[in-house]
């Protein structure tokens, strides 16, 4: 009755160890380590027209090699690319004042040996014969409207502007993989530069 007992605490443990171990297994041409991935920006600019502001800006996308490999194997990324625009105080925090998120799928078909990326946000897609065309229609972002409504004239504005690849995503099997490889970590530092008006 003991050695039962003891057995039903450990299971849970052993039920994990081996998922990981089956997760080898299973998924053999996912790495575990090797080159990192990278993304960051490679330029941005605003301007305003009729009372509104704009961004349009371009990051460069490097994938990992656990990431580049799950491309190749059909497993979609999903890229979310954040606009902040920040009221900046003196002896205050900033606080952010509008937040945009913007998403992009990556896969690649083995059939049609394309890459498609879609705009998650404006339901568009397009397809690349090329990996480096796909990473950077993933990166781009074109005339983001960022407000329609006049900031309030006193305060000054910047812009902060950020990069990365969505881990929570990914497939549950590939996801365990990139929490324990940092290889996954794909997130740029975050861009900020005042917002001309």
């Amino acid at each position: 009755m003991f050695a039962q007992a003891r057995l039903t605490a450990r299971t849970p443990r052993g039920l994990f160890a081996g998922l990981l171990l089956g997760l080898c297994c299973c998924l053999p041409a996912l790495s575990w380590a090797g080159h990192p991935g990278i993304v960051k920006l490679e330029g941005a600019n605003t301007w305003r027209s009729d009372g509104r502001d704009y961004l349009q800006a371009q990051f460069t996308i490097e994938l990992s090699t656990g990431a580049g490999e799950a491309v190749q194997n059909g497993v979609p990324l999903i890229f979310e690319l954040q606009v902040q625009v920040v009221e900046t105080h003196t002896w205050l925090w900033d606080s952010v004042e509008i937040e945009i998120t913007e998403q992009r799928s990556l896969q690649y078909h083995a059939l049609s040996q394309t890459y498609q990326v879609k705009d998650l946000n404006a339901g568009t897609q397009g397809n690349y014969r090329r990996l480096d065309d796909a990473l950077r229609a993933v990166g781009q972002l074109r005339e983001v409207l960022l407000t329609d409504e006049s900031l309030d004239g006193g305060p000054s504005y910047s812009i902060r502007l950020r990069g990365s690849l969505d881990v929570e995503s990914l497939p549950t099997p590939v996801r365990l993989l990139a929490y324990v490889s940092s290889d996954w970590s794909m997130v740029s530092k975050w861009y900020k530069w005042p917002l001309v008006r």
